[in-house]
C-alpha cells in the first residue's frame, strides 16, 4: 500500500514538474461563445523549452488534450497555435501548453485545388462548403468567369468535398447535401469588387493561382491572386486570403487591392436570387432566400447568407446584390466576413440566423483576451 503511495506521489510531481506555458482565456462580453478559435504567435510559444510543431501539446483544467493545428501561412517555420474552446459570459478559461504525444485529430477544416473541374478551388468545414472558379473554366464548355463564390449546402459534419467531386452529381442530394446555389457573373455568395461610378468592376479572367497555406485539422486558408484588371481606366490588382475555421459557418476574407488609385470603394456581399427576407445591423446584412438552382427550391430548402464589414455602409439592393460598401487604399488590406447557412442543414430561420451573425460578429471584433505567462 506505502509503495502504491509512493508511486502516485512520484508520478503527480513529475507532471507538476513538467515545463508548461499557462494560458488564461477570458471572454469579456456578455455574449456565450461556441467554438471560438484561440491563437498564440509561435513567438510566445517557443518560450516553452523544446517544443516543436511535433510535440506542442495543449491541456484543458481536466488535464485532457484540446485538439490543436499550428499555423504556418504559408512560411516554412511556424507562425502560430491554434485552438478552440467554449466560454460563458465574462468566463474565464485556463489551459496549458506542454510538449508531449499530440493525439490524431480527426479533420474538420480541408481546402484543395481541383484540377479534375476546371481548376475550381474548393474548401469546407463540418458546418459549411464553399468553392471559387479557376482559369481552365475559361475555356471549358461553360467560358465562365466570375468572381462570385459558389455555396455548397450540408446536412453532415463529414467532410464532402472530395467524395462528390469523385461522385460528379453534387447537384442531386443522395442525402448530405447539394449544390443548388446559382452563381453566374455575379459576387456569389460572399466575393468582393470595385464599385465605383455606380458599377461593379468584374475580374477579366478567374483566379490566377491558388495556394493552400494550411489545411486543417482546425483551419483551413488558401491565397488566391487575380490579373490586373481595368477599373474605371486604372489597373487594379487582387490577392485574396480565405480562412475557414472548423464548427464555424463564416470565411475571414482578407482581400488586398493594389493599383495606382488613392482610394477605392469595395463592395463585398451577395447575389439577390428570390429574397424572402433582408435584415442589417451596423456593421452586417443578412438574406435568406429559396435555393437558386433547384427545379424544386421548396424541396431543397432555404439559403441564409450574411457579410459582416466593420465600418462598412450597408446597401440592401444595388445592381442585384446585397453589399456593404467600404473605401480601402492601395495596398491597404480589406477585412471582412462572410458565410451562409441552410434551412436543412442547422438554421432553421431568419432569428437562428442573426444569432450566428452577432456571434461571428462578437468573435471577429471583441475576441477572447488570451494571456499567456510561465
Amino acid at each position: 500500500m506505502m509503495k502504491n503511495t509512493l508511486l502516485g506521489f512520484a508520478a503527480m510531481l513529475a507532471a507538476s514538474c513538467t515545463p508548461a506555458l499557462k494560458v488564461e482565456v477570458t471572454n469579456s462580453t456578455q455574449l456565450d461563445r461556441d467554438d471560438e478559435t484561440v491563437e498564440i504567435a509561435w513567438s510566445e510559444v517557443s518560450a516553452l523549452q523544446g517544443v516543436t510543431p511535433e510535440n506542442v501539446v495543449v491541456l484543458n483544467d481536466d488535464k485532457e488534450q484540446v485538439p490543436s493545428q499550428v499555423l504556418y501561412r504559408g512560411e516554412a517555420e511556424p507562425q502560430a497555435l491554434i485552438f478552440q474552446t467554449d466560454a460563458d459570459a465574462l468566463e474565464t478559461k485556463h489551459f496549458q501548453i506542454v510538449t508531449g504525444t499530440r493525439e490524431a485529430y480527426p479533420a474538420e477544416a480541408f481546402g484543395r485545388q481541383v484540377p479534375e473541374r476546371y481548376d475550381d478551388y474548393a474548401w469546407e468545414n463540418n458546418k459549411v462548403a464553399y468553392r471559387l472558379y479557376g482559369p481552365a473554366l475559361e475555356t471549358s464548355p461553360e467560358k465562365l468567369v466570375t468572381p462570385g463564390i459558389d455555396v455548397w449546402v450540408k446536412c453532415t459534419e463529414k467532410l464532402v468535398i472530395d467524395e462528390w467531386y469523385a461522385k460528379g452529381d453534387y447537384h442531386h442530394n443522395y442525402g448530405d447535401g447539394m449544390d443548388c446555389y446559382k452563381v453566374g457573373v455575379t459576387l456569389g455568395s460572399g466575393a468582393s469588387v470595385p464599385f465605383v461610378d455606380g458599377k461593379f468592376w468584374y475580374m477579366d479572367h478567374n483566379y490566377a493561382t491558388a495556394r493552400t497555406l494550411d489545411n486543417g485539422p482546425i483551419r483551413t486558408t488558401v491565397e488566391l491572386t487575380y490579373a490586373p484588371f481595368d477599373v474605371n481606366g486604372t489597373q487594379v490588382s487582387l490577392v485574396k486570403t480565405i480562412s475557414l475555421d472548423a464548427n464555424q459557418r463564416f470565411n475571414r476574407m482578407d482581400n488586398l487591392y493594389e493599383g495606382d488609385f488613392t482610394e477605392l470603394p469595395i463592395a463585398a456581399g451577395f447575389v439577390r436570387h428570390d429574397v424572402k427576407q433582408v435584415m442589417n445591423g451596423d456593421d452586417w446584412m443578412a438574406m435568406v432566400e429559396p435555393a437558386s438552382d433547384s427545379k424544386d427550391p421548396v424541396r431543397d430548402g432555404d439559403i441564409f447568407q450574411g457579410v459582416i464589414l466593420p465600418g462598412g455602409e450597408m446597401i440592401a439592393d444595388t445592381l442585384g446584390h446585397a453589399v456593404a460598401v467600404k473605401s480601402v487604399k492601395s495596398g491597404e488590406t480589406l477585412t471582412y466576413y462572410a458565410g451562409s447557412g441552410w434551412s436543412q442543414g442547422g438554421v432553421e430561420d431568419m432569428g437562428e440566423w442573426v444569432e450566428e451573425i452577432t456571434a461571428a460578429e462578437a468573435a471577429a471584433t471583441r475576441p477572447l483576451t488570451v494571456t499567456v505567462r510561465k
